[in-house]
Protein backbone atom coordinates (compact mmCIF):
# COMPACT_ATOMS: atom_id res chain seq x y z
CA UNK A 1 0.00 0.00 0.00
CA UNK A 2 1.37 3.30 -0.93
CA UNK A 3 1.36 5.58 1.82
CA UNK A 4 2.49 9.22 0.27
CA UNK A 5 5.58 11.28 -1.29
CA UNK A 6 7.28 12.78 1.67
CA UNK A 7 9.87 15.40 0.85
CA UNK A 8 13.08 16.39 3.70
CA UNK A 9 14.75 19.55 3.72
CA UNK A 10 17.98 19.79 5.48
CA UNK A 11 20.58 22.44 6.17
CA UNK A 12 23.47 20.30 8.88
CA UNK A 13 26.22 21.45 11.27
CA UNK A 14 28.18 21.90 8.16
CA UNK A 15 26.02 24.69 6.97
CA UNK A 16 27.24 24.37 3.72
CA UNK A 17 23.93 23.85 1.49
CA UNK A 18 20.61 22.78 1.81
CA UNK A 19 19.88 19.05 0.85
CA UNK A 20 17.02 17.77 -0.10
CA UNK A 21 14.98 14.34 -0.86
CA UNK A 22 11.81 13.25 -2.26
CA UNK A 23 10.74 9.64 -0.80
CA UNK A 24 8.31 7.16 -1.29
CA UNK A 25 6.52 5.18 1.33
CA UNK A 26 4.58 1.81 1.14
CA UNK A 27 3.83 -0.90 3.85
CA UNK A 28 1.43 -4.00 2.99
CA UNK A 29 -0.50 -3.81 6.02
CA UNK A 30 -0.84 0.28 5.80
CA UNK A 31 0.82 2.23 8.77
CA UNK A 32 2.54 0.69 11.34
CA UNK A 33 4.08 2.10 14.72
CA UNK A 34 7.66 -0.47 13.81
CA UNK A 35 10.06 0.78 11.79
CA UNK A 36 9.55 -2.01 8.82
CA UNK A 37 8.58 0.45 6.13
CA UNK A 38 9.82 -0.06 2.35
CA UNK A 39 11.12 3.93 1.43
CA UNK A 40 12.39 4.71 -1.68
CA UNK A 41 14.57 7.74 -2.35
CA UNK A 42 13.58 8.82 -5.93
CA UNK A 43 14.87 12.08 -5.82
CA UNK A 44 18.12 14.32 -4.63
CA UNK A 45 19.40 17.63 -4.93
CA UNK A 46 21.50 19.94 -3.21
CA UNK A 47 21.35 23.83 -3.27
CA UNK A 48 24.43 25.70 -2.37
CA UNK A 49 23.41 28.29 0.37
CA UNK A 50 24.45 31.78 -0.70
CA UNK A 51 27.05 33.24 1.10
CA UNK A 52 25.62 35.60 3.08
CA UNK A 53 22.92 33.21 4.27
CA UNK A 54 26.18 31.29 5.82
CA UNK A 55 27.62 33.33 7.25
CA UNK A 56 24.83 34.92 9.05
CA UNK A 57 23.55 31.26 10.11
CA UNK A 58 27.14 30.86 11.02
CA UNK A 59 26.94 33.68 13.50
CA UNK A 60 23.74 32.79 14.94
CA UNK A 61 25.51 29.47 15.82
CA UNK A 62 28.86 30.96 17.75
CA UNK A 63 28.30 30.53 21.67
CA UNK A 64 28.62 34.07 22.20
CA UNK A 65 25.82 35.55 19.43
CA UNK A 66 22.89 36.84 21.08
CA UNK A 67 21.24 38.88 19.01
CA UNK A 68 17.78 38.13 18.45
CA UNK A 69 17.12 40.52 15.82
CA UNK A 70 19.67 38.20 13.93
CA UNK A 71 17.92 35.21 14.77
CA UNK A 72 14.58 36.42 13.91
CA UNK A 73 15.59 37.80 10.36
CA UNK A 74 17.79 34.47 9.62
CA UNK A 75 14.76 32.41 10.56
CA UNK A 76 12.46 34.19 8.02
CA UNK A 77 15.63 34.36 5.43
CA UNK A 78 16.41 30.60 5.57
CA UNK A 79 12.63 29.92 5.27
CA UNK A 80 11.89 31.70 2.39
CA UNK A 81 15.25 30.52 0.91
CA UNK A 82 13.42 26.69 1.40
CA UNK A 83 10.33 27.18 -0.06
CA UNK A 84 11.73 29.41 -2.86
CA UNK A 85 14.75 26.23 -3.73
CA UNK A 86 11.54 23.58 -3.65
CA UNK A 87 9.34 25.62 -5.77
CA UNK A 88 12.48 25.59 -8.06
CA UNK A 89 13.05 22.07 -8.13
CA UNK A 90 9.67 20.52 -8.57
CA UNK A 91 9.31 22.94 -11.17
CA UNK A 92 12.49 20.73 -12.84
CA UNK A 93 11.13 17.67 -11.80
CA UNK A 94 8.07 18.84 -13.58
CA UNK A 95 6.34 17.74 -10.14
CA UNK A 96 2.89 18.94 -8.93
CA UNK A 97 3.37 20.30 -5.34
CA UNK A 98 -0.22 19.13 -4.91
CA UNK A 99 0.96 15.46 -5.17
CA UNK A 100 4.12 15.77 -2.33
CA UNK A 101 1.97 14.67 0.92
CA UNK A 102 4.16 16.64 3.39
CA UNK A 103 7.70 18.50 4.02
CA UNK A 104 10.04 17.48 6.85
CA UNK A 105 12.28 20.46 7.69
CA UNK A 106 15.02 19.96 10.48
CA UNK A 107 15.78 23.36 10.12
CA UNK A 108 19.24 25.04 11.28
CA UNK A 109 20.32 24.21 14.65
CA UNK A 110 21.99 27.58 16.15
CA UNK A 111 21.71 25.98 19.57
CA UNK A 112 21.57 22.20 21.40
CA UNK A 113 21.61 22.06 25.21
CA UNK A 114 20.79 19.22 25.71
CA UNK A 115 20.25 17.34 29.25
CA UNK A 116 23.66 17.37 31.18
CA UNK A 117 24.91 20.62 29.77
CA UNK A 118 22.85 23.13 30.68
CA UNK A 119 19.94 24.01 34.15
CA UNK A 120 17.22 23.96 31.64
CA UNK A 121 18.02 21.75 28.39
CA UNK A 122 16.71 23.50 25.06
CA UNK A 123 16.89 23.15 21.65
CA UNK A 124 16.37 25.67 18.96
CA UNK A 125 16.07 25.35 15.25
CA UNK A 126 15.62 28.01 12.70
CA UNK A 127 13.93 27.65 9.23
CA UNK A 128 10.57 29.55 9.52
CA UNK A 129 7.83 26.60 8.56
CA UNK A 130 5.23 29.15 8.07
CA UNK A 131 7.28 30.52 4.91
CA UNK A 132 7.64 27.47 3.71
CA UNK A 133 4.05 26.01 4.07
CA UNK A 134 2.72 29.41 3.03
CA UNK A 135 5.37 29.50 -0.25
CA UNK A 136 4.66 25.79 -1.47
CA UNK A 137 1.20 25.36 -0.11
CA UNK A 138 3.02 21.85 1.00
CA UNK A 139 1.63 21.10 4.78
CA UNK A 140 5.27 21.24 6.28
CA UNK A 141 6.09 19.68 9.81
CA UNK A 142 9.03 21.12 11.90
CA UNK A 143 10.56 21.11 15.15
CA UNK A 144 11.11 17.45 15.83
CA UNK A 145 13.53 17.73 18.57
CA UNK A 146 11.54 19.40 21.31
CA UNK A 147 9.00 16.61 21.51
CA UNK A 148 12.06 14.11 22.49
CA UNK A 149 13.26 16.55 24.82
CA UNK A 150 10.45 17.29 26.52
CA UNK A 151 10.37 13.57 27.39
CA UNK A 152 13.93 13.66 28.67
CA UNK A 153 15.46 13.07 25.90
CA UNK A 154 18.61 14.42 24.33
CA UNK A 155 16.28 15.26 21.12
CA UNK A 156 19.31 14.06 18.91
CA UNK A 157 20.24 12.27 16.49
CA UNK A 158 17.06 11.46 15.26
CA UNK A 159 18.64 9.88 11.88
CA UNK A 160 19.65 6.61 13.29
CA UNK A 161 15.66 5.47 13.48
CA UNK A 162 15.94 5.96 9.77
CA UNK A 163 18.95 4.37 9.09
CA UNK A 164 17.78 0.92 10.67
CA UNK A 165 14.72 1.65 7.84
CA UNK A 166 17.70 1.96 5.16
CA UNK A 167 20.27 0.02 5.55
CA UNK A 168 18.31 -3.23 7.66
CA UNK A 169 18.81 -5.70 4.77
CA UNK A 170 22.43 -5.39 4.74
CA UNK A 171 24.83 -8.62 5.88
CA UNK A 172 27.41 -8.89 8.66
CA UNK A 173 27.55 -6.48 11.67
CA UNK A 174 27.33 -2.84 9.86
CA UNK A 175 27.57 0.64 11.60
CA UNK A 176 26.29 3.87 9.20
CA UNK A 177 28.15 6.96 9.69
CA UNK A 178 27.24 10.11 9.15
CA UNK A 179 29.80 12.81 8.77
CA UNK A 180 28.58 16.56 8.98
CA UNK A 181 29.72 18.78 10.83
CA UNK A 182 29.06 17.07 13.73
CA UNK A 183 29.25 12.57 13.64
CA UNK A 184 26.85 10.46 14.62
CA UNK A 185 26.64 6.50 14.49
CA UNK A 186 24.23 4.30 14.44
CA UNK A 187 25.14 0.60 15.00
CA UNK A 188 22.86 -1.58 13.61
CA UNK A 189 23.04 -4.92 15.03
CA UNK A 190 24.97 -3.44 18.28
CA UNK A 191 23.68 -3.03 22.34
CA UNK A 192 23.32 0.78 21.08
CA UNK A 193 21.09 2.76 19.19
CA UNK A 194 23.39 5.40 18.25
CA UNK A 195 24.56 8.45 19.44
CA UNK A 196 26.57 11.91 18.46
CA UNK A 197 30.34 10.63 18.75
CA UNK A 198 31.73 14.32 18.04
CA UNK A 199 33.09 16.29 15.83
CA UNK A 200 33.12 15.66 12.29
CA UNK A 201 34.11 18.36 9.63
CA UNK A 202 33.11 21.57 11.73
CA UNK A 203 36.28 21.96 13.26
CA UNK A 204 38.51 21.20 9.98
CA UNK A 205 36.20 23.31 7.95
CA UNK A 206 36.67 26.15 10.45
CA UNK A 207 40.53 25.78 10.25
CA UNK A 208 41.03 25.56 6.57
CA UNK A 209 38.58 28.43 6.05
CA UNK A 210 40.51 30.30 8.52
CA UNK A 211 43.61 30.28 5.92
CA UNK A 212 42.41 30.07 2.98
CA UNK A 213 40.09 33.27 2.74
CA UNK A 214 41.83 34.12 -0.57
CA UNK A 215 38.96 34.77 -3.61
CA UNK A 216 37.36 31.92 -4.99
CA UNK A 217 38.70 29.68 -2.28
CA UNK A 218 37.09 26.40 -1.68
CA UNK A 219 35.45 26.82 2.17
CA UNK A 220 36.53 23.17 3.07
CA UNK A 221 39.74 21.43 2.50
CA UNK A 222 38.31 19.12 -0.21
CA UNK A 223 39.44 15.29 0.01
CA UNK A 224 41.29 16.12 3.00
CA UNK A 225 44.80 17.16 0.94
CA UNK A 226 45.75 19.88 3.23
CA UNK A 227 45.37 17.51 6.21
CA UNK A 228 48.03 14.99 4.45
CA UNK A 229 50.05 17.56 3.88
CA UNK A 230 50.55 18.09 7.59
CA UNK A 231 52.01 15.95 10.62
CA UNK A 232 49.96 14.74 13.05
CA UNK A 233 51.31 16.49 16.14
CA UNK A 234 50.95 13.49 19.47
CA UNK A 235 50.84 16.24 21.86
CA UNK A 236 47.62 18.02 20.23
CA UNK A 237 46.52 15.17 19.82
CA UNK A 238 46.37 13.50 23.22
CA UNK A 239 45.28 16.91 24.58
CA UNK A 240 41.73 16.78 22.10
CA UNK A 241 41.30 12.96 22.97
CA UNK A 242 41.04 13.93 26.76
CA UNK A 243 37.79 15.90 26.71
CA UNK A 244 35.19 14.85 28.82
CA UNK A 245 32.53 14.23 26.00
CA UNK A 246 34.62 10.89 24.99
CA UNK A 247 34.25 9.46 28.38
CA UNK A 248 30.38 9.93 28.74
CA UNK A 249 27.75 6.91 27.76
CA UNK A 250 25.41 7.17 25.59
CA UNK A 251 22.53 8.68 24.84
CA UNK A 252 24.40 11.43 24.07
CA UNK A 253 24.80 14.55 21.79
CA UNK A 254 26.36 17.56 20.69
CA UNK A 255 26.62 20.17 18.43
CA UNK A 256 28.76 23.34 17.04
CA UNK A 257 28.06 25.31 20.18
CA UNK A 258 30.70 23.20 21.92
CA UNK A 259 32.95 21.80 19.30
CA UNK A 260 34.04 24.99 17.72
CA UNK A 261 37.40 27.37 17.21
CA UNK A 262 36.60 28.45 20.94
CA UNK A 263 36.90 25.13 22.27
CA UNK A 264 40.27 24.52 20.17
CA UNK A 265 42.33 27.86 20.43
CA UNK A 266 42.82 26.94 24.04
CA UNK A 267 44.36 23.52 23.44
CA UNK A 268 46.43 25.19 20.55
CA UNK A 269 48.07 27.90 22.99
CA UNK A 270 49.23 24.72 25.54
CA UNK A 271 51.09 22.98 22.86
CA UNK A 272 55.01 23.57 22.89
CA UNK A 273 57.03 23.78 19.89
CA UNK A 274 56.55 24.38 16.08
CA UNK A 275 53.18 23.45 14.34
CA UNK A 276 52.22 24.69 11.04
CA UNK A 277 49.27 25.29 10.09
CA UNK A 278 49.05 21.93 8.03
CA UNK A 279 50.19 20.07 10.78
CA UNK A 280 46.83 21.31 13.07
CA UNK A 281 45.03 20.14 10.09
CA UNK A 282 46.25 16.72 10.00
CA UNK A 283 45.85 16.58 13.70
CA UNK A 284 42.02 17.47 13.81
CA UNK A 285 41.46 15.31 10.77
CA UNK A 286 43.56 12.11 12.80
CA UNK A 287 41.17 13.03 16.44
CA UNK A 288 38.13 12.91 14.30
CA UNK A 289 39.00 9.41 12.81
CA UNK A 290 40.09 8.11 16.30
CA UNK A 291 37.07 9.66 18.47
CA UNK A 292 34.70 8.12 15.20
CA UNK A 293 36.67 4.92 15.43
CA UNK A 294 36.42 4.97 19.26
CA UNK A 295 32.87 4.90 19.66
CA UNK A 296 32.25 2.62 16.74
CA UNK A 297 34.73 -0.04 18.39
CA UNK A 298 32.96 0.75 21.87
CA UNK A 299 29.19 -0.07 20.24
CA UNK A 300 29.84 -2.60 17.96
CA UNK A 301 32.08 -4.90 18.86
CA UNK A 302 32.21 -6.85 15.60
CA UNK A 303 31.52 -4.29 13.14
CA UNK A 304 31.86 -5.69 9.80
CA UNK A 305 31.68 -2.42 7.55
CA UNK A 306 30.72 1.19 8.02
CA UNK A 307 28.56 2.57 5.17
CA UNK A 308 29.64 6.26 5.37
CA UNK A 309 26.74 9.61 4.65
CA UNK A 310 27.27 13.42 4.45
CA UNK A 311 29.77 15.47 2.99
CA UNK A 312 32.68 14.09 5.10
CA UNK A 313 32.12 10.71 2.91
CA UNK A 314 34.26 12.70 0.35
CA UNK A 315 37.17 13.11 2.10
CA UNK A 316 39.40 10.68 1.21
CA UNK A 317 42.46 11.02 3.82
CA UNK A 318 39.65 11.18 6.79
CA UNK A 319 38.17 7.84 5.51
CA UNK A 320 41.64 6.39 5.38
CA UNK A 321 42.84 7.57 8.51
CA UNK A 322 39.17 6.34 10.31
CA UNK A 323 39.95 2.71 8.51
CA UNK A 324 43.39 2.95 9.95
CA UNK A 325 42.28 3.32 13.75
CA UNK A 326 39.75 0.60 13.24
CA UNK A 327 41.92 -1.59 12.07
CA UNK A 328 44.53 -1.01 14.95
CA UNK A 329 41.84 -1.85 17.15
CA UNK A 330 41.18 -5.15 16.57
CA UNK A 331 38.57 -4.59 13.39
CA UNK A 332 41.19 -5.80 10.50
CA UNK A 333 38.68 -6.69 8.37
CA UNK A 334 36.37 -3.86 8.64
CA UNK A 335 35.34 -1.58 5.34
CA UNK A 336 34.43 1.87 4.94
CA UNK A 337 33.32 3.40 1.97
CA UNK A 338 30.50 5.86 1.11
CA UNK A 339 27.22 4.48 0.81
CA UNK A 340 27.80 4.99 -2.83
CA UNK A 341 28.98 1.61 -2.39
CA UNK A 342 26.16 -0.09 -1.58
CA UNK A 343 24.17 2.13 -4.12
CA UNK A 344 23.09 4.84 -1.85
CA UNK A 345 23.33 8.27 -2.65
CA UNK A 346 25.28 9.84 0.74
CA UNK A 347 24.00 13.28 0.11
CA UNK A 348 20.48 12.04 0.22
CA UNK A 349 20.10 10.36 3.44
CA UNK A 350 20.16 12.87 6.05
CA UNK A 351 17.77 14.99 4.05
CA UNK A 352 15.23 11.76 3.82
CA UNK A 353 15.43 10.50 7.28
CA UNK A 354 13.42 14.08 7.75
CA UNK A 355 10.84 13.36 4.67
CA UNK A 356 10.44 9.71 6.74
CA UNK A 357 10.11 11.39 10.19
CA UNK A 358 7.12 13.85 7.95
CA UNK A 359 5.80 10.50 6.99
CA UNK A 360 5.81 9.49 10.67
CA UNK A 361 4.39 12.81 12.05
CA UNK A 362 1.47 12.49 9.43
CA UNK A 363 0.52 9.11 10.49
CA UNK A 364 0.67 9.52 14.38
CA UNK A 365 3.97 7.24 14.42
CA UNK A 366 6.60 7.79 17.01
CA UNK A 367 9.71 9.01 15.27
CA UNK A 368 12.27 8.74 18.41
CA UNK A 369 14.10 5.39 19.22
CA UNK A 370 14.30 5.70 22.95
CA UNK A 371 17.75 3.94 23.26
CA UNK A 372 19.20 6.25 21.20
CA UNK A 373 17.99 9.49 23.21
CA UNK A 374 17.14 8.12 26.45
CA UNK A 375 13.49 9.64 26.26
CA UNK A 376 10.99 8.07 28.36
CA UNK A 377 9.37 6.67 25.71
CA UNK A 378 8.34 7.05 22.03
CA UNK A 379 7.04 10.60 20.68
CA UNK A 380 5.60 11.39 17.76
CA UNK A 381 7.56 14.02 16.59
CA UNK A 382 7.15 17.50 15.03
CA UNK A 383 4.50 20.29 14.76
CA UNK A 384 2.16 20.54 11.51
CA UNK A 385 2.18 24.10 9.56
CA UNK A 386 -0.81 22.98 7.06
CA UNK A 387 -0.07 24.24 2.85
Amino acid sequence: MKLGSFMGCMTGTSVDALDLALIEVSHPNGPESSFNEEVTVTHAHAVPLPDFLRDALLACGQPDSSSVDLLGQCDGLLGEFIGESILQWLKTLDIEPASITAIGNHGQTVRHRPPGTADQPFTLQIGDPNCIAELTGIDTIADFRRRDMAAAGQGAPLAPAFHQVLFDKLDGQPCVLNIGGISNISPLRGRLGGFDVGPGNCLMDEWYATHHTEHGANRFDASGAWAASGKVNDALLVRLLNDPYFSLEPPKSTGREYFNQAWLSPHLEQTNGDITNQDVQATLAEFTAISIADGISKSLPNVSHVPVCGGGRLNTHLLQRLERALHARGHSQCVVEPTEYWGIDGDAIEAAAFAWLAYRRHYLLPGNMTEVTGAHGPRVLGAIYPG
